[in-house]
């Protein structure tokens, strides 16, 4: 069911099957090469999720979102921001601050263009 979701966001998102989007099945590495990101299913919740070179999970989303709703999750192409377009509970970046922690910011401004278009 969780990969019916993901293919249904995959589609939605773009009208094909776009590489950049981050699902249960499918982790993206970010462009530093340091972390990846991937939804993680916690229940009937699914989390994006942030994790380091080893594995370990970095950041995790706080907002559960649901099958229906299924996030995109899609790195920026130039740095390491992580934007998770949800219909849900609006779009939001994921980036470091300058003590390393990874911070949400809620909302679309500074949203690249090749991102705004996955999210139409």
């Amino acid at each position: 069911m969780l990969a019916a979701a993901s293919a249904a966001v995959l589609a939605a998102c773009s009208g094909r099957r776009d590489e950049r989007l981050a699902t249960a099945e499918h982790e993206v590495v970010a462009p530093s090469g340091d972390f990846t990101a991937i939804v993680v299913a916690d229940g009937e919740e699914l989390r994006p999720t942030i994790r380091d070179a080893s594995g370990e999970p970095v950041w995790a989303d706080d907002l559960p979102h649901v099958e229906r709703y299924f996030p995109g999750v899609v790195w920026e192409s130039g740095a390491d921001v992580l934007w998770v377009l949800s219909t849900d509970h609006g779009d939001s970046s994921v980036r470091q601050d300058g003590a390393g922690a990874w911070v949400r910011t809620m909302g679309g401004d500074g949203m690249p263009e090749d991102i705004a278009e996955l999210a139409r």
